[in-house]
C-alpha cells in the first residue's frame, strides 16, 4: 500500500469541473474521464470528494482498476468505503489484492471487518489470508507473497521456460525463480538470465550452486532487511523450520518495511508511544483524531514528570549549598543539558549500529571503553569552555573548579548512559529506540544534578 503519494495539481485543476459532474450524477462521463487516470490521481480525487461519491466512484472502474486505487488509500478512508460496499463488491477487491496488500489491509481494519473479509474469500484464498496472518507481527511471514515461480531441480531448461511463459504473468517477479524438490524443499534460486543463457536440453539441477540465502517465515523483518542490503537482493525465498519454500519477500515489500522501521524507531526515540496509531499517523497528523496524538504522547510525558519530581527533589536537598551560593543555579541548566545532549548523541550511534547489526550485545564492554575515551575528550573540552564563564560568572576559582569538574564529570557520565541504556534494552528484549532522548535527558538531570550539587557541597561547604 502507499504511504507517501504526492497530491496531484491536476486533480486539483479539474475539481470544479468534476464536482459540477459529480453533482449531477453523470457518472458516464465522469467515468470516460477518470478511467484514463493513474491510481494513485484517482486517490487523490478521493480525498477531495465525500465519503458517500467515492463508493459510486469506484464501482465505476474496472475492476483491476478498483484494487489498485482502493490500494492508493488510507486505512480511515478504506473502512469507510468498506463498509458502504455491498458483498460482491468487498470480495471482488479484496480477492484481487496482493496478499501482503490484504495481509496488512486486515491487519489495520476492526475485528468485524476483517472476519467479514475473510468469510467472503474463496476456500484458498481464505487459507492463504489465515497462514498469511497466522505469523508473528513484524515477521517476515506478514510480508511474504505466494506468487512467485518454482520449478523442479529435474526439469530441462525449455520446459522451465515454457512454464514461465504459462503461469509467470501474475507473479511478484521473475527475475529469479526458486528450485523445488519433490516435498517442496528449497534447494536453489537462479536468476532469469542464468536460464535464458543456458542451452535447452541443460537441466535446471545443471545451473544450481545451492548458495541460496533464506529466511523463515517467523524471523523478525529487521533481519530481512540487513538481508537485502548484505546481498544486494530483489526478493528473499521465505521457508519453514523445514525448508519448505512458503513464499518470497520482494524489495518493495521490504522497502516499506524499513519505513515502518525507521519511523517506529524515530517515534520511540522522541519519546511518543505508537502502539495504537498507524505508523504514518507523523506525516499526516492533520488527519489523525487528536486523541490518539493525546494518548501517543501523554505516556512518556507523564512518566518524564515523575522523574522530573526527583530533579527537584535533589535541588530540595542542597537548599542550604544554594542559599549561600546562589550563582550555582545559573550554571545548573548547562551542565546538564550538556550532559544530556551527549548522552543523546551516544545513544543516537549505538541505536543505528545494534539496528544494522555492526554491533551486539557482546561489544558493550569494548565500546564502553572507547566511550570513555572519547567522552574524557569531549568533556576536557566542553569543561574548558565553560571556565571562563564559571571565573566571570562566579566571581571565584573555587566556583570556576566546581562548574568545570562537574562538566567534565556530566559529560562522560552522561555518555555512558546513552551506550549502556540501548544495549540495556537489548537485552530485555525490547527495541533499544526505546532508550529515548527525553528518557536519556531526563536521567541526565537527575544525575547530572546530583553530581553537580554534590561536587559544590564537597569543594564549598565542606
Amino acid at each position: 500500500m502507499s504511504d507517501g503519494y504526492k497530491f496531484d495539481p491536476m486533480v486539483r485543476l479539474l475539481k470544479p469541473e468534476l464536482e459540477e459532474i459529480i453533482k449531477n450524477k453523470d457518472w458516464k462521463n465522469l467515468k470516460e474521464i477518470i478511467s484514463s487516470w493513474q491510481p494513485p490521481e484517482i486517490a487523490d480525487l478521493f480525498k477531495e470528494i465525500e465519503p458517500k461519491e467515492r463508493v459510486v466512484i469506484l464501482r465505476l472502474l474496472p475492476k483491476e482498476l478498483q484494487q489498485e486505487v482502493f490500494s492508493y488509500l488510507d486505512s480511515t478512508m478504506q473502512e469507510n468505503i468498506l463498509r458502504n460496499l455491498s458483498n460482491d463488491d468487498i470480495k471482488s477487491i479484496v480477492e484481487e489484492l496482493e496478499p501482503d496488500d490484504r495481509t496488512e489491509l486486515f491487519e489495520e481494519m476492526p475485528p468485524d471487518l476483517t472476519r467479514k473479509m475473510i468469510n467472503l474469500l474463496s476456500h484458498e484464498e481464505r487459507k492463504s489470508a489465515l497462514q498469511l496472518l497466522g505469523y508473528p507481527e513484524n515477521s517476515v511471514g506478514r510480508l511474504m507473497t505466494p506468487d512467485y515461480i518454482a520449478v523442479q531441480h529435474s526439469w530441462t531448461i525449455e520446459k522451465t521456460i515454457e512454464y514461465i511463459r504459462n503461469y509467470g504473468k501474475d507473479v511478484e517477479t521473475i527475475n529469479v525463480i526458486y528450485v523445488v524438490d519433490e516435498q517442496w524443499h528449497l534447494l536453489d534460486d537462479i536468476s532469469i538470465k542464468k536460464l535464458i543463457l543456458a542451452h535447452p536440453s541443460q537441466t535446471i539441477e545443471s545451473l544450481m550452486d545451492k548458495s541460496v540465502v533464506f529466511l523463515t517465515a517467523n524471523t523478525d523483518q529487521e533481519e530481512a532487511i540487513k538481508i537485502f542490503e548484505k546481498y544486494d537482493l530483489l526478493a528473499l525465498p521465505i521457508t519453514d523450520e523445514d525448508r519448505h519454500l512458503l513464499g518470497i519477500v520482494t524489495f518493495d515489500d521490504i522497502l516499506d518495511a524499513v519505513r515502518e522501521e525507521q519511523t517506529e524507531d524515530f517515534t520511540k526515540f522522541s519519546g511518543i508511544q505508537s502502539n495504537d496509531l498507524d505508523l504514518d499517523f507523523i506525516t499526516r497528523i492533520k488527519d489523525v483524531p487528536m486523541i490518539q496524538i493525546f494518548k501517543a504522547r501523554i505516556s512518556w510525558l507523564f512518566a518524564l514528570l515523575i522523574m522530573d519530581f526527583v530533579t527537584g527533589g535533589i535541588i530540595q536537598g542542597f537548599q542550604d549549598t544554594i542559599a549561600k551560593y546562589v550563582v550555582l543555579v545559573s550554571f545548573l541548566p548547562v551542565l546538564v543539558d550538556t550532559a544530556g545532549n551527549a548522552g543523546a548523541q551516544s545513544a543516537t550511534l549505538v541505536i543505528r549500529a545494534l539496528a544494522m547489526g555492526t554491533v551486539q550485545v557482546k561489544d558493550l564492554f569494548s565500546l564502553i571503553v572507547r566511550e570513555l575515551f572519547i567522552a574524557t575528550l569531549l568533556g576536557l573540552v566542553m569543561g574548558a569552555g565553560i571556565s571562563i564563564m564559571g571565573f566571570v560568572r562566579g566571581k571565584s576559582f573555587q566556583i570556576a573548579v566546581v562548574v568545570i569538574v562537574s562538566m567534565f564529570v556530566n559529560v562522560i557520565i552522561g555518555s555512558l548512559i546513552g551506550v549502556l541504556l540501548p544495549f540495556i534494552f537489548t537485552k530485555l528484549k525490547k527495541d533499544p529506540a526505546t532508550a529515548s532522548t527525553p528518557l536519556i535527558t531526563s536521567l541526565a538531570d537527575i544525575i547530572g544534578t546530583t553530581i553537580y550539587l554534590g561536587i559544590a557541597y564537597l569543594f564549598l561547604i565542606r
